[in-house]
């Protein structure tokens, strides 16, 4: 008798193989021209760091250290290498606790001045004198024909030996940068396109009074005064002033009346 034979198993399917993940991408490492470079930047702002911190505890040269330390920084673009404050102004408000423009002033009268200079003129007044002298000399090349543009980095000038010549009480006189004032540095800033006194020249009589009356008082530096035909406007007052400016311009006001 023939057994009959069993049906042969049909093959077992292959499972297809598994498809294998792409290797993650590496970064390219910076080649050693690139890498050095931004080596020596790291370097150069750790130490700038450094420095600014130091310099907090320096009580005669720290501010000038200080704000010559951040000038560095921003003329550098250093601050690109903080992440958390990439740009100029964040880097300024988040180090400095600054606003970016009283941050490029300090540095720029860090550089123009000792700190002998920054303690006796201040700062207001350094950078004041210093926007006079570079108007100035706009002024002169315009007048011979030129074009003249202030450099990157500040000139030096001998803050000791500038005069202004300003009027007070009615008379013209000639102070040095210790006597004069921010309010009178600020009328002569206008002008100095033109000459010295060519801002004192387009006010008032009374107006004239007004910023002498105001410069020879204490604690009033800080008041802006400016005319346009017969409108007169002051800025820059805190609360606290409202009853001095009043009494000023009153008294200014009969002597005007009874002259």
């Amino acid at each position: 008798m023939v057994t009959p034979r069993r049906p042969a198993k049909p093959a077992a399917k292959k499972k297809p193989a598994a498809k294998k993940k792409p290797a993650a991408k590496k970064k390219p490492a910076l080649p050693k021209a690139a890498a050095a470079p931004m080596s020596r930047a790291r370097a150069q702002y750790a130490a700038l760091l450094r420095e600014i911190e130091l310099a907090s505890r320096d009580e005669v040269r720290g501010w000038d250290r200080k704000w010559e330390a951040v000038g560095l920084v921003l003329s550098k673009q250093l601050f690109v290498l903080d992440d958390e404050a990439p740009t100029a102004a964040t880097w300024v408000e988040k180090h400095m606790g600054e606003k970016y423009r009283t941050a490029v002033r300090n540095a720029r009268v860090a550089k123009i001045a000792s700190p002998d200079e920054e303690a006796k003129y201040g700062a207001t007044k350094i950078d004041m004198a210093y926007a006079i002298e570079l108007a100035r000399k706009v002024a002169a090349a315009s007048q011979r024909g030129v074009e003249w543009s202030a450099p990157d980095e500040p000139l030096p000038i001998d803050l000791a030996a500038l005069r202004y010549t300003v009027t007070r009480d009615g008379a013209r006189v000639t102070v040095d940068l210790a006597a004069v004032t921010p309010l009178e540095l600020r009328e002569l800033q206008r002008g100095a396109s033109r000459d010295e006194g060519a801002a004192e020249a387009r006010v008032s009589p009374f107006m004239k009074r007004v910023l002498a009356r105001f410069g020879a008082r204490s604690g009033m530096s800080n008041v802006r005064a400016s005319q346009r035909d017969n409108a007169y406007t002051f800025g820059g007052l805190r609360r606290d002033q409202f009853e001095a400016l009043g009494r000023a311009l009153i008294e200014l006001s009969r002597e005007e009346g009874d002259e």
